[in-house]
């Protein structure tokens, strides 16, 4: 697999590290991570995807090795999906899949709205959302998200990986998974994590709803069977996007793809030759 590092710099304030594997004449799939993530998560999918397709594996804002001196605003999912525009402007591509997980989910669904010329050729969301549907949901959750990013300055890393471990939405009965996650974890730095919450947080997301049914690429669906709150927005997501299909990955989660690893490669490779091939 032909694996290289890369920085990018979007703006003099905001640089982007991505990893790219693969050959960049192959079809283009932009890998984005969840909170807490970075491009290492995508590691097996790109081991998975690489011998036909190029992957690009960005650290979003406030995560891995990225980083931003500007305002928390530059943090914030419109922001971005600019930048990840601009960095794959940089690197030729004008035609690209993605796939996002949770918060990066969220942010595939803006990349379509950003894209000028460029075409979001089709999407695949694991665990993920088109944001809060009221105001009133939303101020909730930027409070929420307030109160979390405080005490993840105040308090530490630590404190952080081990209350993000005993989320019901992310807690898993692998003891070498939970392990690997707390290590994970315990990699973030503190302020780029609360800076994403303040800028990235779903209480900070404009509801997108409204506009799915414009979206006409295809869109896979990955939901785990034991969450059945983000089962239930795949079901949502579904019914407004008028060229989409869901995928519920037993034995799994929110984080399918740690969770059911093989499963969730499986159900992504068929999809990704067999929409590929017809596109």
């Amino acid at each position: 697999m032909n694996v290289q590092h890369h920085q990018f710099a979007a703006t003099p304030t905001r640089t982007y590290h991505f990893v790219t594997a693969g050959q960049s004449g192959h079809p283009a799939w932009l890998l984005l991570h969840g909170f807490t993530g970075s491009h290492h998560d995508w590691w097996p999918t790109a081991e998975t995807l690489a011998s036909k397709y190029y992957c690009i594996m960005p650290d979003l804002p406030g995560h891995g090795q990225s980083f931003h001196t500007g305002t928390v605003d530059d943090m914030a999912l419109p922001t971005t999906a600019r930048d990840l525009w601009r960095l794959l402007k940089h690197l030729g591509v004008s035609d690209v899949g993605i796939l996002g997980y949770s918060m990066g989910g969220r942010l595939a669904l803006h990349l379509p709205l950003y894209g000028g010329g460029a075409r979001v050729r089709s999407l695949i969301l694991e665990s993920t959302t088109a944001g809060l549907r009221s105001r009133e949901e939303r101020a909730l959750r930027r409070q929420a998200d307030e109160q979390l990013a405080r005490h993840i300055e105040e308090r530490g890393i630590k404190w952080f990986a081990d209350y993000w471990g005993t989320l019901p939405l992310l807690r898993t009965d692998d003891p070498a998974l939970a392990a690997q996650q707390y290590e994970e974890r315990l990699g973030n730095n503190p302020v780029g994590l609360a800076s994403s919450l303040r800028a990235a947080g779903t209480g900070h997301q404009a509801s997108l709803w409204s506009i799915l049914p414009s979206y006409h690429m295809p869109v896979l669906l990955i939901a785990g069977a034991h969450d059945q709150k983000f089962q239930a927005l795949a079901e949502s997501l579904h019914t407004a996007l008028p060229n989409s299909q869901v995928h519920l990955i037993p034995h799994a989660g929110h984080t399918v793809h740690k969770q059911a690893p093989g499963a969730f490669h499986q159900a992504l490779r068929t999809w990704v030759d067999r929409s590929e091939a017809t596109i």
